[in-house]
């Protein structure tokens, strides 16, 4: 893995085996860092030409729901418009973290999936072909 960026809430690397973003989610995250690290994920989607993510929240802790209707209707179909084809979500460990995700799954051209660990996500988005 390739370190892309790095930032108090998010750090972001690149699979450049299997082309896709890896983005792992830390601690507490609200309006403000969600809105920028979706940017940079708009952005680095756009810049290396992929379409594969693994969002990873296994270490976010605490409700971002104040962010999650604006990930449902403006970041998902940003993303799609971007390349995003196949979205692995690992889900945190808290129940509210957990809560906030559940509201902001896409309702666009998108397959994502939802995991309990990063071996099952990992195994899922490296089979997913660039085509599906």
């Amino acid at each position: 893995m390739e370190m892309l960026f790095s930032a108090k809430n998010i750090e972001i690397s690149f699979d450049t085996t299997h082309r896709f973003l890896y983005c792992n989610w830390i601690g507490f995250q609200n309006k403000e860092s969600i809105f920028n690290s979706g940017a940079r994920m708009i952005e680095l989607l756009h810049k290396l030409q992929i379409h594969k993510v693994l969002n990873d929240n296994t270490l976010v802790t605490g409700p971002w729901q104040e962010s999650a209707d604006w990930t449902n209707s403006i970041w998902f179909p940003q993303m799609v418009e971007a390349g995003l084809t196949h979205f692995a979500w690992i889900s945190s460990g808290n129940i509210f973290a957990n809560l906030s995700a559940r509201r902001a799954m896409p309702t666009t051209n998108v397959t994502v999936r939802i995991f309990a660990s990063y071996p099952e996500a990992y195994t899922w988005l490296i089979n997913q072909s660039e085509k599906n």
